[in-house]
């Protein structure tokens, strides 16, 4: 790994961002997991270079490759198939989260990097470049909706000196879950099992192996108190 003090400029040259950063050269490093999905801040940019940010799960695909699945309509979709390119942002700041789905963060808040914009002073970010997009219409609990897959690579990797995990809500599902299942006697069963069932459904679409057993256990157990 290599350690690069970015500092950014007075004059904004394009190949300035933040602060101290560790360049990694894999996503393990963030403990990034294949086959799971991470909660994260997604950055792009028009034309002109200014900033979009948006609160958008990301599939961890392999040691260096993601893949993002955009809903049509959205100034992330369009600046990524202009582009062909995006960074990846992580944070456990909830105000950063609120501020990106509410509105476009100004642009005070973004940092440039060789031609890409980050968020400034993120935990960790990294670079990716679009290898590939397909448009399908996938069937959900919703309806049918069309929605577009992008596989990116990543080239650069960064994890600042702060960094400490990348959300996964996979943790947070079985968490509620354990509150609720200690609130079973003070609760009415078809909300407790309708919540435990969203949760459920959580774990197992983001969660990994042991999020998924972990719902097993917690299902199995309020079953045998007679919970359906």
């Amino acid at each position: 790994m290599i350690f690069i003090d970015l500092k950014r400029k007075p004059e904004d040259d394009g190949t300035s961002e933040g602060t101290g950063y560790t360049q990694e050269s894999t996503l393990t490093a963030l403990d990034m997991v294949p086959g799971q999905l991470y909660e994260t801040i997604v950055v792009t940019w028009d034309e002109s270079m200014r900033g979009n940010a948006a609160p958008i799960g990301v599939l961890c695909t392999g040691e260096r490759s993601v893949t993002l699945y955009l809903y049509p309509g959205t100034h992330t979709l369009e600046n990524i198939l202009r582009n062909r390119k995006f960074t990846v942002n992580v944070t456990l700041d909830p105000l950063i989260f609120t501020e990106a789905t509410l509105g476009d963060p100004g642009d005070e808040m973004f940092s440039s990097h060789r031609g890409y914009l980050h968020l400034e002073g993120t935990d960790a970010f990294f670079t990716a470049e679009v290898e590939s997009v397909k448009k399908v219409v996938r069937t959900d609990r919703y309806g049918e909706t069309e929605i577009h897959i992008v596989n990116a690579r990543t080239p650069e990797i960064f994890r600042g000196e702060d960094f400490r995990i990348v959300l996964n809500r996979g943790i947070y599902a079985v968490i509620e879950s354990l509150i609720n299942y200690t609130r079973a006697g003070f609760m009415d069963p078809q909300d407790l099992m309708g919540r435990i069932r969203e949760m459920n459904r959580i774990a197992r679409k983001v969660g990994g192996p042991r999020e998924r057993e972990a719902m097993k256990r917690i299902i199995r157990k309020l079953e045998s108190k007679g919970f359906k």
